[in-house]
């Protein structure tokens, strides 16, 4: 009892010293701030030519001038202590919980496409908002009413959201460099502290050009620098889960637009503003099929993401390893992680990094608590087995269960996004739909959702009898993909199923160990 009370300790020892520390700050010396601003620099030059070869080089230098204050963040992190309850809330209280927080605010929601115009409802103060916050608000808006239960919310959901897309599509450039992006709100009228400086110093920069860049309240061009970026790969994802609900061709449109910005855009020094890129392209690319958008969205997450992770899982300066910012690298990167071709020579070197991203974040959430919301979560779920092992899938879904109960009991950190997509996740990929009678029998499917092609893979300890199968949501047979006696071995499928209509839909194997069910998604 003594010994394994002190491997206990040591063990609980262990994994804090080798984890995240909590509420420290990044403190850098004069020497090290001018030796970076260099470094800088230089990776500017080198991500603007696309070279690899210096691009790591030079970013090996700054990771080693920052030293041991690498990863720390550039602010002090507040804690908020979640609750101890790890289930996950059932669809129907899910259901009242979303009702009530939309409840909570009704008026904003109703008036969601004013803030598609840059308007702050319910009163009209133009040029005043992020167009990028009723994107995301719309599809939160458009998935919790995919589960409402109860039709007269269910409407009313759906045309608040339809109604802001549409009104926000009118808000998309139609012409010049930045076709395809959408404009940047002209805070300084309203002495916006943070961006009225910015957007001061970004005129200056414009010099007499400013009169074409600043027009009815609204930057319409941000001359090559890629500021749009961030909007642009919010919007195209929310345009993105919006076709999928509603089937709009015009949605789709306005994410290809989108991804013709995005990808003649030039490599950014700061990591987030790359993963927002990487995501647009990705969705561009699930609607298209055309592989220069994933190629790209690749190249740009190995090129000018990847090189600034530090062996922890954290990227190197303070800005990114603040944890809000972290959270956003992770969940941006998701769905182009999960479709990198086998084929890719940077498969397996940005899986790693998500892998370590994520591991990070969960340590760091285990000792200091959480010190951001929980989306990052929500996404991370859905990772393939070959990044994320059962250990890591069960300790995200036991931190999810920890701040859902958390939202329940007071509401931090729900909004209607996050609302939106633990339904969507509650009922695609719940935490109990992998394994039904054996811990020897388990499927593994990739990408989920999925547009086209699954793939399919598992493994058989002894040669034996299987029947792997695919089912709809009513349980009747959809395809049989393979039946009969194989070998010991892993297997490995590849399916096409465009020809089917969207929806939920579930694999099954059997053997002589049993059965095991996983749900997917198609989603055209």
């Amino acid at each position: 009892m003594k010994n394994s009370l002190t491997f206990l300790i040591i063990l609980v020892f262990s994994f804090k010293a080798n984890s995240q520390p909590c509420g420290v700050v990044q403190n850098l010396s004069q020497i090290q701030q001018t030796q970076i601003n260099s470094l800088l620099s230089s990776l500017d030059n080198v991500l603007n030519d696309e070279n690899l070869f210096l691009i790591d080089s030079i970013s090996n230098e700054l990771k080693n001038v920052f030293s041991t204050q690498g990863g720390l963040p550039d602010a002090v992190e507040t804690f908020y202590t979640l609750n101890s309850n790890i289930s996950w809330i059932e669809l129907e209280n899910a259901l009242l919980l979303s009702r009530e927080l939309i409840a909570s605010d009704s008026l904003v929601y109703a008036n969601l496409w004013k803030t598609a115009k840059g308007m702050k409802p319910p009163s009209y103060l133009a040029n005043s908002l992020f167009l990028r916050s009723s994107a995301e608000i719309a599809s939160g808006l458009l998935k919790i009413a995919e589960k409402e239960t109860d039709l007269t919310r269910k409407l009313l959901y759906q045309s608040w959201a339809v109604r802001t897309f549409d009104s926000l599509a009118t808000m998309q450039i139609q012409s010049g460099p930045c076709m395809g992006a959408f404009p940047f709100p002209d805070l300084r009228i309203y002495n916006d502290p943070e961006f009225s400086p910015i957007i001061e110093n970004f005129m200056l920069f414009c010099g007499e050009d400013s009169i074409n860049v600043l027009q009815n309240g609204w930057i319409i061009d941000d001359k090559e620098t890629g500021e749009f970026k961030f909007d642009a790969g919010v919007i195209a994802n929310a345009y993105y889960e919006a076709f999928q609900y509603t089937g709009n061709i015009n949605y789709k449109n306005i994410v290809l637009s989108i991804g013709n910005y995005l990808k003649q855009l030039k490599f950014n020094l700061n990591y987030n503003y790359n993963t927002f890129v990487s995501l647009g392209l990705t969705r561009a690319y699930q609607l298209s099929n055309d592989t220069s958008y994933l190629n790209r969205a690749i190249v740009n997450l190995r090129y000018a993401v990847f090189p600034g992770q530090i062996e922890n899982g954290r990227w190197v300066d303070g800005h990114n390893a603040n944890s809000r910012y972290h959270s956003i690298i992770i969940q941006n990167i998701i769905p182009t992680i999960q479709i990198i071709p086998l084929t890719n020579s940077y498969k397996s070197v940005l899986e790693n990094m998500t892998h370590k991203a994520v591991k990070n974040m969960l340590d760091y959430s285990t000792v200091c608590n959480s010190a951001t919301g929980y989306r990052w979560l929500l996404k991370a779920y859905n990772l393939n087995s070959s990044i994320i092992s059962d250990f890591l899938r069960d300790s995200i879904s036991n931190l999810i269960g920890k701040h859902i109960n958390q939202s329940f009991e007071n509401g931090k950190y729900l909004d209607v996004p996050t609302m939106g997509e633990y339904l969507e996740l509650l009922d695609v990929l719940s935490s109990v739909d992998e394994i039904e009678n054996s811990k020897n029998l388990k499927i593994n499917i990739f990408p989920n959702p999925t547009n086209k092609i699954i793939n399919i893979n598992f493994n058989i300890l002894e040669q034996d009898n299987i029947d792997l199968s695919i089912y709809d949501n009513k349980g009747q047979l959809v395809q049989v993909i393979d039946k009969g006696k194989k070998s010991k071995g892993n297997y490995n499928y590849q399916f096409d199923f465009s020809g089917n209509r969207n929806g939920v839909y579930f694999i099954t194997l059997c053997s002589s160990y049993g059965k095991t069910t996983q749900k997917f998604v198609l989603m055209k």
